[in-house]
């Protein structure tokens, strides 16, 4: 029982997230009792070709589908590069393990960043969940913007980003009639972009209206 615990303690798996240097692989060396192996797991379906510089005698080399079984059959170190199906070459460091050794490694490829929405997009959201985004100071505004017979609208808050600058309007309904929402009314040269909470309003209802402009042409 007390052999078996050492074993299991002398095994380690472990994740390196791909990257431009060489994958370290702690191998055990073997005996003529034992004949341990590290395994290595790529992020690939599988493994098309092995470039090594090593001889016969000092290290073996099993591929299954996405998995490369290494033994070393002499201490010796060297590289080895394994080419992937999806084109992808990845660089091994083969060292021979003194005492605690890889069990597996399973190589992590990196995850893509997420594309960033376009800072517009970002800023009007911001807006309609009434957040303030980073770089990005929140001021309120009062004053009326335009008033005629169906609708009038006031500013409420001007969020003045790096590049845009976005204002959060209130509409009203001030006729007796129901009235469709025109934002073109509030348009200019810079409007990048605009959307209301409600596109047509009962007599006597009120919306948000928000509207992006872009700073300079």
């Amino acid at each position: 029982m007390i052999w078996i615990a050492a074993l299991v303690l002398a095994q380690e798996s472990r994740e390196v997230l791909l990257s431009d240097r060489p994958v370290e692989v702690r191998v055990p060396v073997s005996s003529d009792a034992r004949h341990p192996a590290a395994v290595v797991t790529f992020p690939e379906e599988s493994l098309e070709a092995l470039v090594a510089g090593w001889n016969e005698g000092d290290l073996s080399i099993e591929r299954r589908r996405d998995h490369l079984f290494l033994k070393l059959l002499r201490r010796a170190e060297g590289d080895l590069h394994v080419l992937g199906a999806s084109g992808a070459l990845y660089r091994l460091s083969v060292k021979p393990a003194d005492g605690a050794y890889d069990g597996r490694v399973r190589i992590v490829a990196a995850r893509p960043k997420a594309e960033r929405e376009p800072a517009p997009l970002e800023l009007i959201r911001a807006m309609r969940l009434g957040r303030k985004p980073p770089e990005t100071s929140v001021l309120r505004a009062e004053g009326p913007l335009y008033s005629g017979p169906d609708v009038a609208a006031r500013a409420a808050y001007l969020y003045d980003a790096p590049e845009f600058r976005g204002y959060v309007i209130r509409v009203e309904n001030v006729s007796t009639s129901p009235v469709r929402l025109d934002p073109s009314r509030f348009s200019g040269k810079l409007l990048v972009l605009s959307g209301a909470r409600e596109m047509l309003l009962a007599p006597g209802a009120k919306t948000l209206l928000y509207l992006v402009f872009r700073k300079t042409p």
